[in-house]
């Protein structure tokens, strides 16, 4: 598949990403609200940031919320590839990537930690852009060989594709510091994933 050929889906849900990160995620399914104040700034943010501690504000905190469980269920996805995928090159990708996730994945909770926020998933059960659900898991799980690496691929971009747009979100509207830092190494690496994604996948 080639680096176009999925963009439908994630053009509308760049949208939606953008409007949970600063709005909060209060529904089963996201949608866009266009109560934003310019530049991205929450106006309603969630009561649990409202808590956060130092300079954690509502969009920091958003963002390590989604990025937590987003993380943690690409790594699950990840995981099946050593066993299902025929191909080499998309075996060692998958290791980088999942290396690369897991290094992220503690920063992030230690950020959380920082921010003084109760470790709780606001996203559980729901359908958010780029996070692959527990069904979808499954629908993987259930396949193998090319069509396997076929649907890792297209979930896996999205997933990609979407942690960028929510970092740059972070990096233009955050206020900590650290959390801003982290989101354009995170945008550097995820970028970079998806080029070899798409040299992998042409």
């Amino acid at each position: 598949m080639r680096a176009g050929a999925f963009l439908a889906r994630p053009a509308t849900a760049a949208v939606v990403l953008a409007a949970s990160l600063t709005m909060g995620c209060a529904a089963t399914a996201p949608v866009p609200r266009p109560s934003a104040a310019p530049g991205g700034q929450a106006t309603a943010p969630s009561p649990a940031a409202l808590t956060a501690a130092g300079d954690f504000g509502p969009t920091d905190v958003a963002w390590v919320e989604l990025m937590i469980p987003m993380d943690e269920l690409a790594l699950r996805m990840l995981a099946l590839v050593p066993d299902k995928s025929p191909d080499p090159d998309m075996k060692r990708l998958a290791a980088r990537i999942s290396t690369a996730h897991r290094t992220e994945l503690v920063k992030l909770r230690q950020l959380l930690l920082r921010s003084g926020v109760p470790e709780t998933n606001p996203h559980q059960g729901h359908n958010m852009p780029g996070m692959v659900t527990p069904e979808e898991l499954g629908a993987i799980g259930r396949t193998s060989g090319a069509a396997f690496d076929r649907l890792v691929t297209e979930h896996l971009r999205e997933h990609l594709m979407q942690s960028v747009v929510v970092a740059q979100g972070e990096q233009r509207s955050g206020t900590s510091e650290d959390t801003r830092t982290l989101a354009a190494a995170m945008e550097k690496t995820r970028s970079s994933q998806l080029a070899d994604l798409d040299r992998l996948a042409g």
